[in-house]
């Protein structure tokens, strides 16, 4: 016969629904897709535009930074890995401890973890759901040893000293790989847990949320959406653009966004450069010759990432001189001359060229920096 504490246990698992668990889950592939529009989440610029730890920021009033960076995943693997924990523990925890103590636990461990990555991880950007996850592993571990006289016995393996080999195997394969994972985070988020779990007592079947609870989950919950409303009002990262996942490349690779439009305009420049020496030689085939240097210049302009509104004014008029270009030199080949009208159109396609450089010049100057890329 089955104990009335361990049905009071089941009913308490199985009747509640995991509603934030669900909300969160949510929140963090949002955003991922927001980052994707704007560059792809592994960018720097994007990243600390987005709301990354970054003890500068911070130092300069960015409080929002201890919030954000629970929500932001850098990267689809490390995405997937986090979303699949929460998936897995996010429901246990939150049937156990109700959805308001559950917002307070998660939240409350997600804040430690980035605080301690503050201290003891001053110099690297981080963000991610892991030191959160590592709060509810935290909570498990406490909750089972707290508890383990009304837990069933088929469920101890699940809490308590049963999640402590998937603790310390989560641990050696971060410590393991140190250059990669931000520890201080992991361990901040699991010590926090394990104290939030100490302290506040489940939720048992039947009972009313006290009201602390409820409040606490209002204040975290609009903090929330304040911290992410100071995101906005501060945002100076990439435009959020279709165009920005033209490839995976943007989306998996490092600093993608802001290398492809260095390659992209770097390419037009060369390209055109090459062109007008080719003009100096007077030879229609070496002129000819220059097309697909010209075409494949155009095409990675057409392609390049949506930084700003200034940078694509500068993408869009180099695209405009490189296609005049191309025309010239079509021109020049299906004429087998250069005529005093070819000169002339060279000399108008330099004049604007000049002057789209001077402004790309002015536009690294300006707003460069903020997007990694700076003058040589």
């Amino acid at each position: 016969m089955v104990p009335d504490e361990h049905l009071e246990f089941l009913e308490a698992v199985w009747s509640r629904r995991p509603v934030f668990t669900y909300i969160f889950l949510g929140i963090n592939i949002l955003i991922f897709l927001l980052m994707s529009l704007a560059g792809g989440s592994m960018n720097l610029p994007t990243m600390l535009a987005f709301g990354a730890k970054h003890n500068a920021a911070i130092d300069n009033g960015q409080w929002w930074r201890f919030i954000t960076p629970i929500f932001i995943h850098i990267g689809l693997i490390h995405l997937f890995f986090n979303s699949y924990a929460l998936w897995m523990v996010g429901p246990q925890v939150e049937k156990l401890y109700g959805p308001a103590r559950f917002v307070l636990l998660y939240v409350g461990t997600g804040v430690a973890g980035v605080a301690a990555s503050y201290f003891y991880n001053p110099g690297v950007p981080s963000a991610g759901a892991s030191g959160a996850i590592f709060g509810l592993f935290g909570v498990l571990l406490v909750f089972g040893l707290r508890y383990r006289n009304s837990i069933p016995p088929f469920f101890k393996r699940a809490v308590g000293t049963g999640v402590l080999p998937v603790i310390i195997i989560n641990l050696i394969i971060g410590f393991t790989m140190s250059q990669f994972i931000d520890n201080s985070a992991h361990l901040g988020g699991l010590l926090a847990g394990a104290a939030l779990a100490a302290m506040i007592p489940y939720q048992q079947p039947g009972s009313e949320t006290p009201g602390i609870f409820k409040t606490l989950q209002m204040v975290l919950l609009a903090t929330i959406v304040v911290s992410f409303f100071e995101v906005v009002r501060n945002y100076d990262g990439p435009n959020l653009s279709f165009r920005n996942l033209a490839s995976l490349s943007q989306i998996l690779t490092p600093g993608s966004t802001s290398n492809d439009f260095v390659v992209a305009v770097n390419a037009a420049q060369n390209a055109f450069q090459a062109s007008v020496n080719d003009f100096d030689s007077n030879d229609p085939g070496r002129i000819a010759a220059r097309k697909p240097q010209i075409a494949k210049a155009i095409d990675l302009v057409r392609k390049a990432p949506s930084l700003s509104p200034a940078a694509d004014k500068l993408t869009a008029d180099f695209l405009r001189i490189m296609q005049s270009q191309y025309e010239l030199i079509d021109e020049v080949e299906r004429s087998k001359t250069v005529t005093i009208l070819h000169s002339r159109l060279l000399r108008d396609n330099a004049e604007e060229y000049k002057r789209a450089s001077d402004e790309l010049e002015q536009w690294v100057e300006t707003e460069g920096k903020r997007h990694g890329i700076i003058s040589k």
